[in-house]
C-alpha cells in the first residue's frame, strides 16, 4: 500500500512539473507578442486578451486551485491563439492595402 501510494504522489509531483512547464511555455509565446499587441493599430479586443491572460495567470484568484494549472493553461491557450489570429488578419489587411 505504501508503495502505491509513493507511486501516486510521485506520478502527481510529474503531473504538476509538466502543467507548470506548459503554462510557462505558454506565457513566454504570448509576452513574445507584446510589442505587436502594444502598436497604436492593433484592435482593442486583441489588446484586451492579452492583458486578461496574463493577468489571470499572474493572479492568485483561479477556478481551481494553484497546484492544478489546467484553468491557466486554457486560459493562455485561448489568448495566444485570440491574438495570434487578430495580428495575422491584421497583417493580411495591411498587405491587402499596400497592393
Amino acid at each position: 500500500m505504501d508503495s502505491l501510494l509513493n507511486n501516486l504522489g510521485t506520478v502527481a509531483i510529474v503531473l504538476i512539473v509538466v502543467l507548470i512547464v506548459i503554462a510557462v511555455v505558454l506565457v513566454v509565446a504570448l509576452v513574445r507578442k507584446h510589442r505587436r499587441v502594444h502598436r497604436p493599430d492593433t484592435p482593442v479586443p486583441t489588446k484586451v486578451a492579452y492583458w486578461l491572460s496574463l493577468a489571470y495567470t499572474a493572479l492568485p484568484v483561479d477556478v481551481l486551485p494553484d497546484p492544478i494549472y489546467f484553468d491557466d493553461i486554457v486560459v493562455l491557450t485561448s489568448g495566444l491563439l485570440f491574438v495570434s489570429t487578430s495580428l495575422r488578419r491584421k497583417g493580411n489587411r495591411q498587405v491587402e492595402g499596400e497592393s
